[in-house]
């Protein structure tokens, strides 16, 4: 609450203000990281890529393509997972939320590890592994914070949980990989994390929330949420993920193909043509759609090597984590922070000019694989960066600052 004095502006409590806010409150530390990490991962990305056009280029320790891998797959999407876990899974597992000493060591941790990938690029390589150390540490200590609410919880239902527990295990994996090889371990690092761990994290938040949210605004929209369709779009990601690591990319259409006709039939069930009448809502479902686009660019790619043509290259792989995870990522962090910062659940005109932005630059990336161009793939960083860093420039201060309903929280 507020304290007022009469004939003088509204003050905040002692634990309003934005330190004591930050430190208590796991949605506003997480979300203010996540953020942070993206804006500065999305800037120095753009950099690199117009730097090779012939100017100046960011110091490089690590690899370039190395590190933007990591970065956008590991860099931030965990701070905002481990944000709503920590917020909305207490509830959904029946538990009381963890206290602020249970995850605040941690998540500094985690953060500062993350926020100096960038500036390590000065020191030797060494540096940068040390730091995804200290981050797959930290990251072990919130995932068995998470683990031990799910372990607590009495409920029925804790299927959801326990996937995103297991697909956080395996992210984890990825990042002590990264910690201990480094580079040469590119391989193993893309598939514990955009196969193992970003996608399915992804696809079992949209199975859970989606349909529920959908159904609650669009009428004559009923929830559907089958089992049996979790299950498959759990396993799509994991099985294509095997399937190339074996080597055999020339026939993953046998998963690719089917995915694709059924997440595509899953976005006009779930009601994508009810729900553009509503801004936010529309993010989620058009975020969705990159989903099966994404495993249908699979399967032409597949299909092509099988018959002796070239593939489509990184395109079904930009659709996937920039069209699909990135897209979800803004509408639901989005919807979460309007939530809980006592606003209106609603996507102003800057936010949807700034999420079809973010279309335009997942186009440009798939496009600028499929026919190359010079400068094709700077332009799809500088579109990815002018998407995000404004919105994330919008959103952090509401981070730091009480609800705007006078709510605690």
């Amino acid at each position: 609450m507020r304290r007022t004095v009469p004939g003088l502006p509204m003050t905040p409590a002692s634990d309003e203000r934005p330190l004591a806010l930050l430190a208590a409150v796991p949605h506003r530390f997480f979300f203010l990281s996540g953020v942070s990490s993206l804006a500065l991962a999305a800037l120095w990305w753009a950099w690199t890529l117009v730097a090779r056009m012939g100017y100046a280029a960011p110091p490089a320790a690590v690899a370039p393509t190395a590190l933007h891998a990591f970065l956008m797959v590991y860099g931030f999407a965990p701070f905002f997972m481990f944000g709503f876990l920590f917020t909305a899974g207490p509830r959904w597992l029946g538990v009381e939320p963890p206290p602020s000493a249970a995850w605040r060591p941690a998540g500094v941790a985690a953060a500062v590890a993350v926020l100096s990938l960038l500036p390590l690029q000065v020191a030797p390589a060494w540096a940068t592994q040390l730091a995804a150390g200290v981050y797959a540490l930290a990251w072990a200590v919130l995932l068995l914070r998470f683990v031990s609410l799910i372990r607590a919880s009495t409920v029925a239902d804790k299927v959801h949980a326990r996937l995103v527990a297991l697909a956080l295990a395996a992210g984890c994996a990825g990042v002590a990989v990264f910690a201990i090889a480094g580079p040469a371990a590119h391989a193993v690092v893309r598939l514990l994390g955009v196969w193992m761990f970003l996608l399915p994290v992804f696809v079992v938040v949209c199975h859970r929330m989606i349909p529920f949210f959908t159904a609650n605004v669009v009428p004559f929209v009923t929830s559907f949420r089958p089992w049996w369709l979790l299950a498959a779009m759990v396993a799509a990601p994991v099985a294509h993920g095997l399937v190339e690591a074996a080597g055999l990319s020339a026939w993953s259409f046998v998963v690719d193909l089917p995915v694709a006709v059924l997440m595509i039939a899953v976005t006009v069930r779930w009601g994508i043509v009810q729900s553009l009448a509503n801004r936010l809502l529309a993010m989620l479902h058009l975020g969705f759609v990159w989903f099966g686009t994404g495993f249908a660019l699979y399967a032409v790619s597949s299909l092509a090597e099988r018959f002796g043509a070239n593939g489509l290259g990184l395109a079904p792989m930009h659709a996937l984590t920039i069209g699909f995870a990135s897209s979800l990522l803004m509408a639901m962090v989005t919807r979460v922070t309007c939530g809980h910062t006592g606003r209106t659940l609603q996507a102003d005109a800057v936010t949807w000019r700034l999420f079809l932005l973010l279309q335009v630059a997942v186009v440009a990336r798939v496009g600028a694989e499929l026919v190359p161009v010079p400068g094709a793939l700077a332009l799809a960083g500088v579109l990815f960066a002018a998407s995000f860093v404004p919105w994330a420039v919008k959103y952090a201060p509401l981070y730091w600052r009480p609800r705007g309903d006078g709510r605690p929280g």
